[in-house]
């Protein structure tokens, strides 16, 4: 870290910072003169955990990541802005520091001594006040009870191939962030000499600014260093491309050969990847916008036999009332019918599929002596291979995952690469009724029996509030003293499949923005022939939640992320 003759004033900084809210003039007056500016770059290390405590920083510029080390390597927790405090609870508790601090980006940082944070803490009791409420709410984002990190606000844009212009996409993307606030759009020639000083100005003035990083080697590297997100567009074939850095979101062009889609994915691990499909017109480069912003609207659906039926009503009357589903993801049935979504069909065109499949063909009753399962699911293969045929999940426009779950590891898997057919199928899988999916290694079976509303996986990409349709959760009331019908083996192992993810089923509802539970407690979980009576239900349950104001709540997520 280099101290650097502070030229700035800290004022506007200091009435910002949540530790300071509650110091009086004097107080702030006298962290103005006593703060001392120092200039970090990406990658250095601030505080190292197990260090002394002798200092506090507060985020002037830049971004910072905190770490923590475990068995496993170090994991970061959380994300740093302007306006943070880095260092204060160590300071109040004598203890060593609990985490690593690291650079993200380029930034200044604002360094006190602890003699004179104690002090200050000694004669101000605004200011102890302020800080006590400051740490408590620093423990509940600990405990992840809270956001974990801040958007991203600066995001650079770099080209990979020769058949597409970088500052043409920055251009787009810029024109779609404005939707969530100001937005600049920052090349090599509009920065000038100073170029730090142009992006800090640009940062404190806009919600977001786009850094077009194309020109000579030197500004590329700066943009590298500022950005927190980095997007890379690369069109054609993998030998055009060449070697790209990782940790990006990777846009493909269109054109991008398949083999040259998997093998960057494989070659990079990109934080995302995005297609923007035929034309690359406005509405796929504001898909790649509200996912980078945070305001990607994302639907989770849940395993429950024919109940999930219920599903494509709910994603119908999402899409009736405007909203645009950026995401989705889902176990079993609900792996399915977000399959359906995710190829490209509208309501009607599922509808219509999943009566012609599961109802007409009725896949899940070649039935057969029960040595590895109940029925050979032959039928069901042929299904999925007349639905997906070699389409895999990489190439789909709309983000897509499904879960299983390993008897092998007794752990769920999560798949977002692969055949599609693959993925469903594995999830689909209900133990004793269904053969699992052999692979490598694996033994995969539905993933309703770990997590069956898999919200907890959405919700670890950070990209935008969620709606999750839960269709299992309410089962039959039944008066106290009343016998319960007995179920058909196939019901019973449908419900057994679930009992294990209850429990996680109600703190993943939790993590969602809306749940929406349909009435389809009275369709049995296999009664298929109940298709449209479970997608009608799903349909009242979604436009009745939505008119209740939760349209209202989703829009003011979409339009404002948090």
């Amino acid at each position: 870290m280099t101290i650097r003759q502070w030229t700035g004033s800290a004022e506007d900084l200091l009435a910002q910072v949540p530790l300071l809210s509650g110091a009086d003039p004097e107080t702030l007056f006298e962290l103005e003169r006593q703060l001392r500016p120092v200039e970090v770059c990406a990658g250095e290390e601030v505080i190292r955990q197990g260090d002394e405590a002798d200092r506090l920083f507060l985020v002037h510029s830049g971004r910072l990541r905190v770490l923590v080390e475990q068995d496993d390597g170090p994991r970061a927790v959380r994300e740093l802005g302007a306006g943070a405090a880095i260092g204060e609870l160590a300071l109040l508790t004598g203890s060593p520091r609990s985490a690593t601090v690291q650079a993200v980006r380029d930034g200044v940082l604002l360094e006190l001594d602890a003699e004179v944070f104690h002090s200050l803490l000694e004669r101000d009791t605004g200011f102890a006040v302020s800080v006590a409420q400051a740490l408590a709410h620093q423990l509940q984002a600990s405990g992840e009870l809270l956001p974990q990190s801040v958007r991203p606000s600066v995001i650079s844009v770099d080209a990979y191939g020769a058949d597409y212009q970088a500052v043409a996409f920055a251009v787009q993307l810029a024109d779609a962030l404005r939707v969530f606030g100001r937005v600049a759009l920052l090349s090599s020639e509009d920065c000038g000499e100073d170029r730090a000083a142009a992006l800090d100005q640009a940062e404190r003035e806009h919600a977001f600014v786009v850094l077009a990083a194309t020109g000579d080697a030197e500004w590329t590297a700066f943009c590298t260093r500022q950005s927190d997100r980095r997007v890379v567009v690369v069109s054609g074939d993998r030998e055009a491309v060449g070697v790209l850095p990782q940790g990006v979101d990777l846009v493909f062009a269109d054109g991008v050969p398949r083999a040259a889609v998997v093998s960057l994915l494989d070659a990079i691990a990109p934080r995302a990847h995005h297609h923007l499909g035929p034309g690359g017109g406005p509405a796929a480069v504001a898909r790649v916008a509200r996912r980078l912003a945070g305001g990607a609207l994302g639907v989770v659906l849940s395993g429950g036999g024919a109940r999930g039926f219920a599903h494509i009503g709910a994603i119908a009357a999402l899409r009736e009332a405007g909203f645009e589903i950026d995401r989705v993801g889902g176990c079993s049935i609900g792996a399915f019918i977000g399959a359906l979504h995710a190829h490209g069909l509208d309501a009607d065109e599922m509808r219509s599929r999943c009566r012609d499949e599961l109802v007409r063909r009725s896949p899940f009753n070649d039935y057969t002596l029960p040595r590895v399962s109940l029925i050979r699911s032959r039928k069901a293969a042929k299904m999925f291979e007349r639905i997906f045929g070699d389409e895999i999940i990489e190439e789909l426009q709309t983000s897509f995952f499904t879960v299983s779950a390993d008897l092998l590891a007794s752990r769920t898997v999560v798949h977002r690469r692969g055949l599609m057919w693959e993925a469903v199928g594995a999830s689909m899988s209900i133990p004793g009724l269904v053969p699992p999916l052999s692979r490598p290694g694996h033994l995969l079976v539905d993933g309703g029996v770990l997590n069956n509303l898999p919200v907890d996986v959405m919700s670890a990409d950070d990209e935008g509030p969620i709606v999750a349709v839960d269709v299992i959760r309410r089962l039959e009331d039944l008066d106290d003293d009343a016998t319960p019908p007995l179920p058909s083996i196939t019901e019973t192992l449908a419900r057994a499949t679930v009992l294990g993810s209850v429990e996680r089923a109600e703190r993943n509802r939790e993590l969602a923005t809306v749940v929406v539970t349909p009435e389809v407690q009275n369709v049995a979980l296999r009664e298929f022939s109940a298709l449209d009576r479970a997608a009608d239900a799903g349909y009242e349950a979604m436009r009745t939640a939505l008119e209740a104001g939760d349209a209202e709540k989703l829009r003011e997520r979409l339009a404002a992320p948090a």
